[in-house]
């Protein structure tokens, strides 16, 4: 089955490469905007078909996951996510650490320590937080939500859920 699908393949390539070079070489000569049209037809299912594989899935690699993230307040607009936002934001590096950032009363950052690890080796990259004191808002074992290219965090805290997005 596999030889019949690389046949296809190269014959519909083959096929799009000599309509475009004929359609191209017949429009340069006779400058008939016709031959335009059926270039442009042509390219319509290799375009789509080139779109779909470049939408197509994106897998979540430890590459992806490291990153600073901050509240996501699309979830639950309003003061307390703006609020929540505000004070609280985790990273995590390259080196497996989970720093978790606190904005204090007076304006101070305090950063709680803890490690990630991770629980398989292929994606998507899943991992549980081993804090070094328990903090109350920061849940052990983060849920992953995904679609194709974006994802999120969600953890349960004394707060109830917490949704976290990667900003860079």
């Amino acid at each position: 089955m596999p030889f019949f699908s690389f046949l296809f393949f190269f014959t519909f390539v083959l096929f799009v490469a000599t309509s475009t070079l004929v359609f191209a070489w017949k429009y340069l000569k006779t400058k008939d905007v016709i031959f335009l049209k059926k270039l442009g037809l042509v390219w319509v299912i290799p375009s789509v078909l080139i779109a779909l594989m470049l939408y197509a899935y994106y897998p979540i690699t430890k590459e992806r996951v490291v990153g600073l993230y901050q509240i996501d307040t699309n979830f639950y607009p309003g003061k307390n996510a703006d609020w929540q936002k505000e004070h609280f934001s985790f990273e995590i590096n390259e080196n497996d650490d989970f720093l978790f950032h606190e904005k204090l009363k007076d304006g101070t950052v305090k950063t709680i320590k803890g490690k990630v690890v991770w629980f398989r080796q292929s994606p998507p990259m899943l991992f549980r937080i081993e804090m070094e004191h328990a903090h109350p808002l920061v849940d052990e074992y983060p849920t992953l939500y995904r679609g194709n290219r974006a994802f999120y965090y969600v953890f349960d805290s004394k707060f109830g859920n917490m949704f976290y997005r990667k900003i860079r």
